[in-house]
């Protein structure tokens, strides 16, 4: 199961904690399209492909990709109120936080 596919499954959960999920990927539009058909994804998935936001937030990892090229870090980020409450950043493209700690930090942001 991948990280989408797990947010996927939880997304139930996600909704009742008053939270909404939103993925960015460098891929394409079309390619990012593809996928949420494929894995029936109920959020949506913004394209990065120049990592224009990517480096907005610091988390471009330099020459970490496979071929040596510049590769997100993959993170996710709690926001409430327009402010930044929790965050989980790797340098690892293979290291993915499950759902289940990220609905805890969730609902320790929230209160509930």
């Amino acid at each position: 199961m991948s990280a989408l596919d797990g947010l996927q499954a939880e997304i139930e959960s996600f909704r009742a904690a008053g939270t909404q999920i939103i993925a960015v990927s460098p891929d394409s539009q079309a390619e990012n399209r593809q996928v949420a058909q494929k894995l029936g994804l109920e959020f949506p998935i913004l394209s990065d492909p120049d990592l224009v936001l990517t480096r907005a937030m610091g988390l471009v990892h330099e020459k970490g990709g496979m071929e040596g090229e510049d590769i997100p870090r993959p993170a996710i980020f709690i926001v409430q109120d327009g402010t930044v409450r929790w965050r989980s950043v790797t340098d690892n493209w293979r290291v993915r936080i499950r759902p289940e700690p990220l609905l805890a930090a969730v609902k320790q942001v929230s209160g509930g």
